[in-house]
């Protein structure tokens, strides 16, 4: 059986009769309507040090439907059984839009062209038909790999897997049937003696390392081996010298710059954020409207991009939750802001290019401006060649910690690793390393950037109320100047 044909909404065309019922419900009566359908499921098995395999799974099925009338949005949700809920769900978004009209200034969406298709996720082994067996015992394999060295005193193993069915149409024509299977896996370590404590973790430190792949993608990290690495090394930092503070060169690895380009890029250029819309919240940007095609962001080695098109990331998709289709769009270019990340609202109400960020948490969550797939462009030269050109600095790898304002302008980032670099070559192992800066000073200060580009899946938090997007970033291992290291 093919990995997308579980569920209720495995059938396009039982979904589309669904939604249909949906627009039918406000038809002639609002200047826009969109219909999400979708049907979930994840799995999670986790293996801790002294505890018990813990896995379960979780399943949801409902519908979001959202009306625009005389300007004003409304936005209704409910779990889905028939037909019947579709068309209540309708209505209620209907009589909310007419309840608050004349409470906010209007939205005024551009003319929609009809975009359809069909999108499923490439999945060699699905994650769901492996046994448990199998599963519990590669985690059981891999923690007592992690466990061997005397110092560790906490670990925790796991794989995830989420399953997603994706149906959208809209009053313009467009009908989209999407089919969604992720796969995640987790290491993490903590060592503690000598009066400290330190962590390290595999793949990804932040929520572990997902792609939209199949099981495959836990057999291709080499779970075990690289579990009893992580061990190894957390044991190994509790004994090293504490790394100096001043100004230093430095090449930060792909998995930190990772969450460096979320931090200071991806949120920084997400339009609803620099209009202010997540002002109360979440915050600004330093980046205003009128600083897209101008504004110098980063030295000319950083040109940074927006493609959901790449298959296999966390952030790939054909169509956002709003119906746009994917494309790829150059965001930095040599170091200046060419476009942002926007949804239907945003980028009418900015005057700026519809870029299709708008994803939203299933189906009872409305749309917001989240990443897709964000990346930095790779370079030429492999790591060591770039830490040969670094000649005398640092390398540090695999977030630690992180702290960035409200208008991702002031940053600081801890690391698990670092190792002093002499002479071009990485040498002595180095604990709690930081660093921090001002976005547009740090990225100004790129000197090079690597060709080993890496990505890693994320999940982000936004909104009010709060959901999660899930998305990924790619990044190199990268060359920055006179950076200030020890502000942690």
């Amino acid at each position: 059986m093919s990995p997308h044909g579980w569920g209720a909404l495995a059938d396009d065309a039982t979904a589309a009769a669904l939604v249909e019922a949906a627009l039918d419900a406000v038809d002639g009566r609002v200047e826009h309507a969109d219909v999400r359908l979708v049907e979930a499921e994840e799995l999670r098995v986790y293996r801790r040090l002294g505890a018990d395999v813990d896995e379960r799974v979780e399943h949801t099925l409902g519908i979001g439907v959202r009306v625009l009338v005389d300007g004003v949005w409304g936005f209704a949700a409910c779990p889905l059984a028939d037909s019947a809920e579709a068309v209540t769900a309708a209505r209620r978004a209907y009589a909310l839009a007419v309840a608050a009209r004349g409470t906010s200034k209007p939205v005024r969406l551009p003319e929609l062209e009809v975009h359809s298709g069909r999108y499923e996720t490439a999945v060699e082994q699905d994650p769901f038909t492996v046994a448990e067996h199998a599963r519990q015992a590669l985690l059981s394999e891999a923690l007592d790999a992690a466990c061997v060295p005397r110092d560790v005193v906490s670990a925790q193993v796991g794989v995830n897997a989420k399953r997603q069915h994706r149906h959208f149409g809209n009053s313009a024509g467009s009908r989209q049937h999407q089919h969604f299977l992720e796969t995640g896996v987790l290491v993490l370590v903590l060592a503690a003696g000598h009066g400290d404590v330190q962590r390290r973790s595999y793949p990804n430190s932040f929520h572990g390392d997902t792609a939209a792949a199949g099981w495959e993608f836990v057999l291709g990290r080499d779970l075990v081996a690289n579990a009893a690495r992580v061990g190894e090394e957390a044991v190994a930092l509790l004994t090293a010298p504490v790394a100096p503070s001043g100004t230093a060169d430095v090449v930060l690895g792909g998995q930190q710059m990772s969450l460096q380009i979320h931090e200071s890029a991806g949120h920084a250029l997400e339009l609803d954020r620099i209009l202010g819309d997540e002002v109360n919240f979440a915050g600004t940007s330093f980046i205003g409207v009128d600083d897209v095609g101008s504004l110098r962001y980063g030295s000319p080695a950083v040109t940074i991009t927006s493609d959901p098109t790449v298959p296999g990331t966390r952030g790939s998709f054909a169509f956002d939750d709003e119906g746009t289709p994917a494309c790829r769009r150059t965001l930095v270019d040599g170091g200046i802001v060419r476009d942002t990340l926007s949804t239907l609202d945003s980028s009418a109400r900015a005057g700026l290019p519809l870029t299709g960020a708008a994803r939203s948490d299933g189906w009872g969550y409305t749309p917001v401006c989240f990443a897709t797939h964000v990346y930095l462009e790779p370079g030429t030269g492999t790591l060591d060649e770039l830490c040969d050109r670094l000649g005398e600095g640092f390398y540090a790898e695999d977030n630690r910690s992180w702290s960035i304002d409200e208008r991702r302008w002031d940053f600081q980032f801890g690391t698990e690793v670092a190792y002093e670099v002499r002479g071009g070559k990485r040498g002595r192992l180095l604990k709690n390393f930081s660093y921090g800066g001002t976005t547009p000073r740090f990225w100004g200060s790129v000197e090079a950037v690597a060709d080993d580009l890496r990505i890693f899946g994320y999940p982000c938090g936004k909104g009010e109320p709060k959901q999660w997007g899930f998305l990924s970033h790619g990044a190199p291992s990268t060359l920055v100047r006179g950076v200030r290291i020890g502000v942690a």
